[in-house]
C-alpha cells in the first residue's frame, strides 16, 4: 500500500516465539507470544535453509507448506530491507519476508500498536 513506516520498531519481538499461524481465505496471521501479531494481505515469503518459498502473493496462496516448519521458532532479529520489505529472522535458519506493494488495501497490520501500511 505504502512504504514501510520509517519508525517501525519490532524490537519487542526478539526472543518471542512464533506460536501460531492462522490461514484465512484471503489473509495470513502470525501470532507471537503475548499479544503481538502481524496480519498480512501483502506478499509473504519464507526462506528456510536458503530456499525461498512464495507463500502468499497478490494472486493468493502459493505454497503454504513452509509455515508448518517455522511455527514454534524464536525470533532472533528483524530489519527493514528496503522501503517496501521488512524481514523477521527465526532460529534456526529461517526468514519471513513481508513485501508491501501498490494496492488500495493495507498490506500489513502489526498489533497491538496497529501500525498499518
Amino acid at each position: 500500500m505504502r512504504p514501510i513506516p520509517k519508525d517501525l520498531n519490532l524490537d519487542r519481538l526478539v526472543g518471542q516465539q512464533l506460536q501460531q499461524i492462522c490461514i484465512g481465505a484471503h489473509d495470513l496471521q502470525f501470532k507471537f507470544e503475548g499479544e503481538d501479531r502481524i496480519r498480512c494481505t501483502g506478499v509473504v515469503t519464507v526462506t528456510i535453509e536458503e530456499f525461498c518459498h512464495d507463500v502468499f502473493t497478490e494472486d493468493g496462496w502459493k505454497d503454504a507448506s513452509p509455515l508448518a516448519k517455522i511455527a514454534g521458532r524464536d525470533v532472533v532479529s528483524w530489519k527493514i530491507e528496503s522501503a517496501y520489505v521488512f524481514a523477521i529472522t527465526l532460529t534456526p535458519a529461517a526468514v519471513i519476508r513481508f513485501i508491501s506493494e501498490d494496492s488500495p488495501y493495507e498490506d500489513f497490520v502489526v498489533d497491538p500498536e496497529v501500525l498499518v501500511w
